[in-house]
């Protein structure tokens, strides 16, 4: 076995430097104007230097709970298994909160700040709900039965506010009476908060309906101007209407 020892190595004419040993240690600085090909491990004692060298930026990797990556670009963040994910900001209020289940309630949350652009009293800026889908309501009568009628809904829940868009048509009135309800909402209102506004029926002589929402309900219930029953044959309306939930 042969044993060179040296303070440095250097290789100026721009060719590769093969190194073919069991082990190859330098306490000094190892300069070439080619490649180094190194098969196994490279060890070196100076982290921060070295990845300045190499162009991989920087980061701290001591600090688990600060790490700072400058330069490059990120495609995917992961935490571990059953980890929750934290973004904050450089005063360390959390801005992002991504849970372990997107199923679960408040999986994402989204927190803007303190700041307000109005002259009310802040009381939360945080956002943990957003979702849109299709629902089922069910018009009918609250005296008789309405012999042909149809329905469709759209809703948009955003935190604790819930917007339905709703359309029906009743082709065939039958006997139905009393007053109009469409129910199957797809979330109830609190027991401190309910919704009322006005619709336009059209179809036969076009009618001016009025509808509430009671608290803690998932009805609407629909009457004319004078309360009395707003359908007819042929009746068709679109209803938006907007309540809170918890």
């Amino acid at each position: 076995m042969s044993l060179l020892k040296t303070n440095e190595i250097q290789n100026y004419n721009g060719s590769s430097l093969t190194l073919t040993a069991s082990t190859v240690s330098t306490s000094a600085q190892l300069n070439t104007g080619g490649n180094i090909s190194v098969t196994g491990s490279l060890n070196v004692s100076d982290d921060s230097t070295t990845r300045t060298n190499l162009g991989l930026g920087t980061m701290a990797t001591q600090n688990a709970n600060a790490v700072a990556i400058t330069g490059g670009t990120i495609n995917t963040i992961q935490p571990a298994t059953g980890q929750s994910l934290t973004i904050k900001d450089e005063d360390g209020n959390t801005a992002i909160t991504i849970g372990t289940d997107n199923t679960a309630a408040s999986y994402l949350s989204l927190n803007f700040g303190s700041h307000t652009s109005g002259t009310g009293s802040l009381t939360s800026s945080t956002l943990s709900d957003y979702e849109e889908g299709t629902f089922l309501p069910t018009v009918s009568s609250t005296s008789g039965t309405i012999t042909t009628v149809s329905a469709n809904g759209f809703y948009r829940k955003i935190g604790t506010t819930v917007i339905c868009f709703i359309d029906f048509t009743v082709t065939t009135n039958g006997t139905g009476a009393g007053l109009a309800t469409i129910s199957g909402l797809p979330f109830s209102t609190t027991a401190s908060s309910e919704s009322s506004g006005a619709m336009r029926i059209d179809g036969f002589n076009g009618r001016t309906a009025a509808y509430t929402l009671d608290k803690s309900s998932t009805s609407i219930v629909l009457s004319k101007y004078d309360n009395t029953y707003p359908f007819g044959n042929n009746a068709r309306g679109t209803l938006v209407v907007p309540y809170i939930v918890a």
